[in-house]
C-alpha cells in the first residue's frame, strides 16, 4: 500500500523529494529518531497534554459517580458525549488540514480563520439539528431537561468544542505543541472547580453546563494568543502555495474517514444508552473516558507526526510513521496491561457499582489501544501522502466492526459486549493493515 509508486489521481498536489531523506541513515543518525527529535519530542508534549487532561478528567468522573446519582451521571455524559460528536463532525476535519497546510504556508492566519468560521457556522446547524430531532434520537435528553434548554445547550456548546478542537491543532501547526499541554491542564482544573460548583448549588445538569462554561473561557484565551502568535511568526524555511482546491480535496476524503471514526469513538455512547439505559450508559461513559486516555497516545503521536513531516515524500512518511510506532508502542503496551490489570480497584474508586460491572470492560477497552497503534497510524501516514482510500476505508471499516459488534453483543452480554466489539475490531483491522505492509514488501523487494 505504501511501497508502490501512487497514480496521479491519490497524488492531489506535488510534493517534495529530498534524496537526503532517502538515503541510509549515517552512524548516529538514530539519534534522530529519540525522544528529542522534534517529531517525538512535540508529539510527546500533546501526550502529555492528553494524560494530564485524562488524570483530571478521571477525578472529574470520580467526583461526579460520587455526587450525582448514576442516572444523572448517564444523562449528562450522553449529552456531552453527543455534542463532542457534533462537534467533530462540524469541523470537517479541518484541524487536520490546519496540521497538513499551515506548516508549509505564509497564509497561515488567513487559513487558520477560514477553518474556525466555517466550523463555527456547520456546528451551530447540526447542534441546533440535533436539538430539534432529540424526541426521535435522544427522548431521555428531552424529557430530562426540555427542549428549549437542550436547544439552547447545544447550539452554544457545540460550535464552542468545535473551536476547541481546531485551536490544538493550530497551536501544533506553529510548533506550540507545548502550550496545549497547559490548555488542557487550565481546561480540566476549571471542569473540576465548576463541577463543585453545581453541587453545591444541587444543579442536576451542571456537570454539563459546567463542561461548555469552561470551554468557553479557554476559548477566549486561546484563540486570542494563537492571533496575535501567528501575525508575529515568520514565513516557514519552504513555502508551498496552498489553494481552496488543495485544502478542499484534502478535507474531502480526510473528513468521510474521520466521520466513521467519531461515530465510532463519540456515537456509540448514543447506542449503548438505548441497549442498556442510562445507568449502563454511566459505567461505559466513565470506563471509556479511562480506555480512550491510550487512545489519545497514538492521536497526539500522529498529530506531530503530520506537522513535522508535512512535506515528506512517501519514504520519508513510511520512516515516521514507524518512529511513531515505536514510541506509541513503548507507552501503551506497559500502561494498557497494568491498567488491565488493576481494572477493579480503579473503578473502585468511582463506586462498587462501577467495578462490579464495569472492569471487564475496562480490561478489553484498555487492550484494545495496542492494536489501535497500527490502525492510528497508518491513518496519520496517509494524512501526509494524501492517500484517499486509506483515510476512508481503514476507519468505514473499523466503525462498521464496531457497531455490528455492539448491536449484537451489548443485548447478549450487556456493556461488556461494547469492549468485545472495540477489541475485536481493532485486532481484525490491524491484522489486515500488517498482512497488506508485509504483502507490499514482498512485492517490492
Amino acid at each position: 500500500m505504501m511501497g508502490r509508486v501512487p497514480p496521479p489521481d491519490e497524488l492531489d498536489a506535488p510534493t517534495v523529494r529530498f534524496e537526503a531523506l532517502t538515503q541510509p541513515l549515517p552512524l548516529g543518525a538514530a539519534a534522530d529518531d529519540g525522544w528529542r527529535a522534534p517529531q517525538h519530542r512535540d508529539g510527546m508534549a500533546l501526550v502529555l497534554s492528553s494524560a494530564a487532561s485524562s488524570g483530571i478528567g478521571m477525578l472529574f468522573w470520580v467526583l461526579a459517580a460520587r455526587l450525582f446519582d448514576p442516572t444523572t451521571v448517564g444523562l449528562n455524559s450522553t449529552a456531552l458525549s453527543a455534542m463532542t460528536l457534533l462537534g467533530s463532525a462540524a469541523h470537517l476535519n479541518l484541524g487536520n488540514a490546519i496540521l497538513r497546510f499551515v506548516p508549509v504556508t505564509d497564509r497561515r492566519g488567513a487559513i487558520i480563520a477560514g477553518c474556525f468560521a466555517v466550523g463555527i457556522g456547520v456546528a451551530a446547524v447540526l447542534g441546533l439539528g440535533f436539538a430539534v430531532g432529540a424526541g426521535v434520537w435522544a427522548p431521555e435528553l428531552v424529557e430530562a431537561v426540555g427542549y428549549p434548554m437542550l436547544i439552547v445547550f447545544f447550539v452554544i456548546s457545540t460550535p464552542l468544542y468545535t473551536v476547541f478542537v481546531l485551536q490544538d491543532a493550530a497551536l501544533t501547526s506553529i510548533k506550540r505543541a507545548d502550550l496545549v499541554l497547559w490548555e488542557n491542564l487550565v481546561f480540566s482544573l476549571l471542569k473540576v472547580a465548576l463541577l463543585a460548583v453545581a453541587a453545591w448549588l444541587a444543579v442536576e445538569s451542571g456537570i454539563a453546563i459546567g463542561w461548555v462554561v469552561a470551554t468557553l473561557l479557554v476559548v477566549l484565551v486561546v484563540t486570542s494568543w494563537v492571533t496575535r502568535a501567528v501575525r508575529k511568526a515568520p514565513p516557514p524555511p519552504t513555502v508551498h502555495p496552498v489553494t481552496v482546491r488543495d485544502l478542499g480535496e484534502f478535507v474531502g476524503a480526510d473528513y468521510a474517514g474521520n466521520i466513521f471514526w467519531q461515530a465510532a469513538v463519540f456515537g456509540l455512547p448514543l447506542v449503548v444508552i438505548n441497549l442498556a439505559g442510562p445507568d449502563g450508559a454511566a459505567v461505559y461513559g466513565v470506563v471509556w473516558q479511562i480506555a480512550f486516555a491510550f487512545y489519545l497516545v497514538a492521536i497526539g503521536m500522529g498529530k506531530s507526526m503530520v506537522a513535522h513531516n508535512a512535506a515528506a515524500d512517501r519514504a520519508a512518511a513510511d520512516r515516521a510513521r514507524r518512529g511513531m510506532e515505536r514510541k506509541a508502542l513503548t507507552l501503551i503496551v506497559p500502561a494498557a496491561i497494568v491498567t488491565a490489570v488493576a481494572s477493579y480497584p480503579i473503578l473502585w474508586v468511582f463506586g462498587p457499582a462501577y467495578a462490579q460491572t464495569g472492569t471487564l470492560l475496562l480490561i478489553l477497552l484498555a487492550l484494545s489501544a495496542i492494536p489501535n497503534v497500527v490502525t492510528n497510524s497508518t491513518v496519520w501516514e496517509a494524512r501526509v501522502s494524501r492517500h484517499r482510500a486509506v483515510l476512508v476505508g481503514l476507519p468505514a471499516g473499523l466503525c462498521a466492526l464496531v457497531m455490528i459488534g455492539t448491536f449484537v453483543l451489548v443485548p447478549m452480554m450487556g456493556i461488556t459486549g461494547a469492549g468485545c466489539a472495540w477489541l475485536g475490531a481493532q485486532c481484525v483491522v490491524a491484522a489486515g493493515v500488517l498482512l497488506r505492509r508485509r504483502a507490499t514488501r514482498v512485492t517490492a523487494a
